[in-house]
């Protein structure tokens, strides 16, 4: 069940020197968070993880914990999701055990 009453976090990450704001929603549906990566443009622009300037990404609440920071976390989701796109192999896939 999707808890839409959960507070979010916005905040801004620069990846390769492209701003992208994230919205954090902890607990979005039970167990999992959902993070929204958007361009801070508008028109919506190009993002590193997004052709479109939007991504959508569910990640399990025991990881982004056991992580040092929220951030710190969707920075190596952000890193990995770049390099899916860049280099989608198996190997590749299987590098990052955050996904």
């Amino acid at each position: 069940m999707t808890n839409a009453t959960q507070p979010g976090t916005v905040f801004t990450l620069t990846i390769d020197a492209q701003q992208m704001n994230v919205r954090f929603r902890p607990d979005y549906i039970e167990g999992l968070a959902h993070f929204e990566f958007t361009s801070p443009h508008e028109p919506r622009r190009r993002i590193p993880v997004s052709e479109t300037g939007y991504r959508s990404y569910f990640a399990p609440m025991h990881k982004i914990e056991a992580a040092p920071s929220v951030e710190e976390y969707v920075r190596m989701v952000a890193l990995a999701l770049m390099n899916r796109e860049s280099s989608p192999s198996a190997e590749d896939a299987n590098q990052f055990t955050l996904l």
